[in-house]
């Protein structure tokens, strides 16, 4: 800490603000703000560190002094005594050099603890004044700063002198994460501000840049037929903010509305999809639709007010009072905000204030009921039409119309379309950045965490060191396993087989993580994915559709692995399902599917496709009867809050790391892989190999046929077993004349065989 407060406080006098504030992805709490003497800032830092850590805050000061202790605002500030950017966005390495090129190596550099998309290290960069800056100088230096962080890829939050920064010796805590901020550099280099600016004002840009209103400046700039079809993340790191897109969208309709083109409510219906579809996250609707009008009224000002006639393109007809028409466009007008309606489901779905649910109590026909007694009372002279209103004709009627409104109709494809969100009570998640965003509507989630973000889980600690006999690796893995779970995205293109017996812990594992999950954990039967012989229904996948976790918790003997459904939904690709009686819809699996059994399920082929997916997680640690918790499940379930917290922090390993499997379980797959390449046994125990020798097809399967019945296996096709020597490293070529393979030949005790038939 000393280190951090001589170089960046030496030289000024007043007060150092101190902030703690909650960590992104932690419980919400007040932050707290104090002020030291310089003097006394290392050592209150130091005693600040810890418990700040323990608390899951933040520990930050801003790198200026103030004259009291009562506020911090830029205004407050009145010295600084060194230039800093944050360095935050894509290439990190890159904007380093670039920048330690161009204005020479900085005083200071620290880790932040935070990483970038890329999973390149954040960093902090320090250059030291030769003196304090004070007054019109601490003007400059703001310039300065702003201008480091649009030309070297920095955070633009240091345009203003007020920006806190982590303090090297505290913990950075995103997310449940723990990472140390730490000192990587320093030196004792000083900068005049005068030779800083100058090389400043050299810099080149190096990345396309946002302008202090937010409209995109670099040549490169995307159209908007561009912005329409790209995805934009938080942060800028696509080359555009958030902001900038959405200020570019808007501004595209809004001139649409003053020329003619669109009414103000198509053109709000365009920015609000848009925002849906290509804004990851989205803005939350009360944030769009202020810059929507603000907008709006700058054309306004600028252009004066809308025409007369502007969308007249469209002439709309009211519905004659009192018709079914009438009556569902005021329900809709009324509710319509709460419903949606999937007509390729035949589902309705309702806001719930956190999520949006299916209708399993058809709420929607009691709502509607209601609503057309709501009409009756404007009727009550007409007793005829209001009886005609309150029928089950009419209410039916209202249903259907309310379900084609454009405002309530939505295709299947526009839910649950953000793989790195995760939607929990208390808030969802970006599992990318660990901002915890507001519940809203408008991220279109239809799924829900069974707990909210907790801080402890002791007792699902201790099982997981009892069921992996205390492998800190193999715990590691499981974490980062289930924090994959937690995502939508199905990258690693795996899925895993917890093997043991009985009371190894492995259905209790997978309850507690599903039980965390909430609704993104599904549940399947084992048929699903393993063979069968009747035809399969599409039904049977329809309700795995926004599943970020598809549990089986029990396998069969003599049952074999679906080995082209597995590859399907594991490998990204989008697959064909119906609910019963409804229309086909396509979708792409977020969900990673994690089995658990006694038996083994057999493999038809050992190929490196099924080696490259199949993960096998060995539980071969029995719990003794005498240690056996039969309130575990109940205790787990309590701490479902903890569990989920744990597995966030395992989702942020993951992104850093990948699965990276540890040697039990690569030990364990390889066994398994051994076990059924049924067809490497027969070549060890009846063939030879040379790269002279040869064989015709029909003596190959001719023995391999006879090995396999004589050892209880069936031998399949000529197909498929010149399928398997192909993936044992075997080419087929012509032998005397016929189809053969090189590389093989029968053995000389190849004659057993037949005899044993």
């Amino acid at each position: 800490m000393k280190t951090f407060i001589d170089i960046v406080f030496g030289y000024l006098e007043g007060f150092v603000p101190i902030r703690m504030f909650a960590e992104t992805g932690t419980a919400d709490q007040q932050p707290v703000i104090e002020f030291c003497g310089i003097d006394e800032a290392a050592a209150r830092l130091e005693r600040l560190a810890p418990l700040a850590a323990h608390r899951q805050l933040g520990l930050y000061v801003i790198p200026g002094t103030t004259t009291q202790r009562a506020s911090a605002q830029a205004s407050d500030v009145v010295q600084t005594g060194v230039l800093v950017v944050d360095l935050d966005k894509s290439e990190i390495s890159e904007n380093r050099d670039l920048l330690v090129k161009h204005i020479g190596p900085p005083t200071l550099e620290v880790a932040s603890g935070g990483r970038t998309e890329q999973r390149k290290r954040k960093l902090h960069l320090y250059w030291r004044l030769t003196e304090a800056a004070t007054g019109e100088d601490l003007e400059r230096v703001r310039l300065m700063r702003q201008k480091l962080a649009r030309r070297g890829g920095g955070d633009p939050s240091f345009g203003s002198m007020h920006q806190p920064i982590r303090v090297p010796g505290s913990i950075h805590g995103k997310y449940g994460r723990l990472t140390p901020v730490e000192i990587l550099s320093v030196n004792d280099r000083e900068y005049d501000l005068v030779e800083l600016e100058t090389a400043i004002d050299e810099l080149p840009e190096l990345l396309p840049v946002q302008s202090v209103g937010g409209t995109a400046t670099c040549s490169t700039r995307l159209t908007t037929r561009g912005l329409a079809t790209t995805r934009i993340r938080a942060g800028g790191v696509d080359g555009i903010t958030r902001f900038g897109a959405l200020s570019s969208f808007i501004g595209h309709w809004v001139r649409n509305v003053r020329i003619g083109h669109a009414t103000p409510d198509e053109a709000w219906h365009a920015v609000h999809d848009y925002n849906a579809a290509q804004i990851s996250p989205p803005w939350e609707e009360q944030r769009l639709r202020r810059e929507f009008a603000a907008i709006m009224k700058k054309d306004a000002e600028n252009h004066g007010s809308l025409r007369a006639g502007v969308g007249a393109k469209i002439h709309t007809v009211s519905a004659p009072d009192s018709s079914d028409d009438a009556v569902a466009a005021a329900f809709v007008a009324n509710e319509g905000a709460d419903w949606r309606y999937v007509p390729a489901w035949n589902k309705w779905l309702r806001w719930q204030g956190t999520h949006w649910a299916l209708d399993e109590t058809n709420q929607i026909r009691e709502q509607v009921r209601q609503a057309c007694r709501g009409a009756t009372q404007l009727l009550r002279d007409k007793p005829g039409e209001a009886r005609r209103i309150a029928s089950n004709k009419t209410i039916s009627a209202v249903v259907a119309i309310t379900g084609a409104d454009p405002l309530v109709a939505r295709a299947p494809a526009d839910w649950d379309q953000h793989p790195m969100l995760l939607n929990t009570p208390a808030g969802t998640i970006d599992l990318e950045t660990g901002e915890c965003l507001n519940n809203d509507r408008h991220h279109a989630i239809t799924q829900i965490t069974g707990a909210s973000l907790g801080s402890t889980c002791p007792r699902w600690r201790e099982f997981l060191v009892q069921i992996t006999d205390g492998d800190d690796e193999l715990q590691k893995y499981l974490q980062r396993l289930a924090g994959y779970c937690l995502t939508g995205r199905t990258d690693e293109q795996i899925f895993a087989f917890f093997h043991g017996s009985g009371a190894n812990g492995k259905s209790v594992f997978l309850n507690a993580i599903g039980n965390a999950l909430g609704s993104y954990a599904a549940t399947a039967a084992l048929g699903t994915f393993t063979v069968s012989k009747s035809d399969r229904h599409l039904t049977e996948l329809a309700g795995l559709r926004a599943a970020r976790l598809v549990l089986v918790s029990e396998t069969e003997a003599g049952r074999a692995w679906d080995e082209a459904r597995i590859k399907s939904i594991s490998g990204g690709e989008r697959i064909r399902a119906n609910f019963m009686r409804q229309d086909h819809f396509e979708f792409t699996p977020q969900f990673k599917l994690l089995v658990a059994g006694n038996h083994r399920p057999t493999l038809q082929g050992v190929g490196e496709a099924m080696r490259r997916r199949m993960h096998v997680v060995p539980f071969d640690v029995t719990i003794p009867p005498e240690h056996r918790d039969k309130r575990l499940p109940d205790t787990l379930r309590d701490e479902a809050g903890g569990i989920l917290a744990w597995m966030v922090e395992g989702c942020a390993s993951w992104q850093v790391d990948g699965l990276k499997p540890p040697a039990r379980v690569l030990a364990a797959s390889e066994r398994y892989f051994e076990a059924e390449d049924v067809v490497g046994q027969w070549i060890e125990d009846c063939c030879a190999k040379a790269p002279a020798a040869s064989a015709t097809s029909r003596q190959l399967f001719d023995n391999w046929s006879a090995w396999a019945n004589a050892s209880g296996h069936p031998p399949g096709s000529t197909k498929s077993f010149g399928e398997a020597l192909r993936a044992h490293g075997f080419d087929d070529a012509k032998v005397n004349g016929v189809r053969g393979w090189k590389g093989i030949k029968i053995g000389p005790h190849a004659h057993r065989v037949g005899d044993a038939g």
